[in-house]
């Protein structure tokens, strides 16, 4: 009976782990993401206001928001992944540390 109730405690902790880890790759992910968004969006605008090109090319709204939403997009997922990728490291880190197996 104790096991099951240390496996059902184990498997809560690993829940709640999950859920922490998911919800700080949120949060870094937010952060790049707005970063990025005023970095794209600051030269995006002044090169429709400098170039010719530009003007012609990008003069509509819709192509300036698709180029600062994907910048935007990419590095919210790519911060997120990282984020993740960072707390699975630590966390296995740890559990391997926690057992009592030294093999």
């Amino acid at each position: 009976m104790s096991n099951k109730v240390t496996s059902s405690s184990q498997i809560e902790q690993k829940f709640a782990m999950a859920k922490q880890s998911s919800h700080e790759a949120a949060i870094a992910g937010l952060k790049a993401a707005a970063v990025t968004a005023v970095c794209t969006a600051i030269p995006t605008f002044a090169s429709v206001r400098l170039s010719k090109w530009a003007r012609a090319n990008l003069g509509n709204p819709v192509a300036k928001t698709v180029i600062i939403t994907y910048a935007a997009g990419m590095a919210y997922f790519i911060a997120g992944e990282k984020k993740v990728v960072e707390l699975s490291r630590t966390h296995s880190l740890e559990a391997a540390q926690a057992t009592s197996f030294k093999g």
